[in-house]
């Protein structure tokens, strides 16, 4: 908005202009002739009121006696000094492409795109709480001038990404963490963009409550505080909708993440995986000291499926594989390697992530220690364990996890 002469002037996003009625309250202003930086200011648009919507510099009742009104409509006879004053006044507008990250791309990639609320001052429109049965608008891309959902409902996904629209926020959880009813409950997320591993945040998704889940990338209470809610529904408005503006409204993804292949065709191939963690802050919960014998979970080839272990015959095994859940992290050993009891003694590899010939690390399998063996890429006593070295423990115990925290877990392969 403009005088004719360009003296006086402001731009402003689509949505604070005609988004909604508003009466005396504040609009976002990207810039003006008075502030090189975005502000707000108190504007009317209100229904019934054909003369609406009045936009001005700065709020509206101090603009009317200083020549700051810059828009007027039905041909209104008040409030025209600064078109008296600077040629008239003009209407311009445009379409500004942002430049933003794919969070398509983040932590792999494999999302799609489900659900997109453009910046504004609502959220989205779906009341399904993420049931995935809501479908409207057309489907478009991550900073699109419309809201859309498609409906997913009947696909298969184990995780969600709720992400703001430039991807500079965002967080991925369990598709089990999400669903739920929960009050103010800690539930999981796998990482984000202020955090690199698994962790808890406390979300709301209440019965009859069609505005949740409400996500935050912090505790609710404090992403409130803080702009950094991700997803609400049933267009609530309020505090809760600051992100959209300041980041071009926020996305939901879904994808299925698969166990990587790259483990099952090291050194030749023929491994079978007999058992799995997902990130986690704990430890494979078996208690066999790698002997075979216990069995929990359901076997899956997911790789955020709940922990699992399947029986197998130790005598029969020939080498084992150690592996995090990504496959970058990694060693072979023989079967002899693994068995027998040691405090601390150098066992055989036979090669590794780290070295590609035979060498031996210190490792541990005491009797009546329901954690052991502890099966390291380097001694163990050495082992830095925010490194990543550590490739085996059990009995569910939440030390040394940093594969299992950043490597999408842990797992156990064997070969006949």
């Amino acid at each position: 908005f403009a005088t004719g002469d360009c003296k006086k002037w402001l731009i402003a996003p689509k949505y604070s202009v005609v988004q909604g009625w508003y009466n005396n309250n504040y609009r976002q202003i990207t810039k003006s002739s008075w502030r090189n930086r975005p502000y707000l200011a108190r504007w009317y648009r209100r229904s019934g009121s054909k003369e609406d919507p009045w936009i001005s510099i700065r709020n509206h009742g101090y603009s009317t006696s200083r020549g700051m009104v810059l828009y007027g409509g039905n041909r209104i006879t008040v409030h025209t000094q600064a078109l008296r004053s600077h040629d008239g006044a003009d209407v311009y507008i445009r379409y500004k492409k942002p430049r933003v990250k794919d969070c398509s791309k983040v932590d792999g990639g494999g999302w799609q795109l489900v659900r997109h609320v453009p910046p504004g001052y609502f959220w989205h429109k779906a009341r399904d709480q993420l049931t995935g049965h809501a479908s409207y608008g057309i489907p478009g891309t991550q900073t699109s001038l419309q809201p859309f959902s498609v409906r997913f409902a009947h696909k298969k996904f184990n995780e969600f990404m709720f992400a703001t629209g430039d991807c500079k926020k965002w967080l991925i959880a369990p598709r089990s963490s999400v669903i739920g009813w929960y009050s103010n409950g800690r539930r999981d997320a796998l990482k984000s963009s202020i955090t690199s591993g698994p962790h808890k945040i406390r979300w709301y998704r209440r019965q009859r409550q069609a505005h949740d889940p409400l996500i935050g990338l912090r505790d609710y209470h404090s992403a409130l505080r803080t702009a950094d809610i991700l997803y609400a529904g049933n267009r609530i408005g309020g505090s809760l909708t600051r992100s959209l503006r300041a980041h071009y409204g926020a996305n939901v993804y879904i994808r299925k993440k698969v166990a990587a292949l790259a483990c099952q065709k090291l050194d030749g191939g023929r491994w079978i995986q007999v058992r799995h963690v997902p990130a986690g802050l704990t430890w494979h919960p078996a208690k066999d000291f790698l002997r075979g014998t216990a069995v929990y979970g359901k076997k899956s080839k997911s790789i955020t499926a709940p922990a699992w272990s399947v029986r197998f015959d130790h005598r029969q095994v020939k080498e084992f594989l150690f592996a995090s859940g990504d496959c970058t992290k990694w060693l072979i050993a023989p079967r002899k390697s693994v068995y027998g009891w040691y405090k601390g003694k150098r066992r055989y590899i036979k090669k590794s992530s780290v070295s590609g010939r035979a060498y031996r690390a210190r490792w541990y399998r005491r009797k009546g220690q329901w954690t052991d063996p502890w099966i390291t890429t380097r001694d163990f006593e050495k082992v830095k364990v925010g490194k990543g070295n550590i490739l085996y423990a059990g009995g569910g115990i939440a030390a040394g996890t940093t594969v299992v925290q950043h490597h999408s877990g842990a797992d156990v392969y064997v070969r006949y």
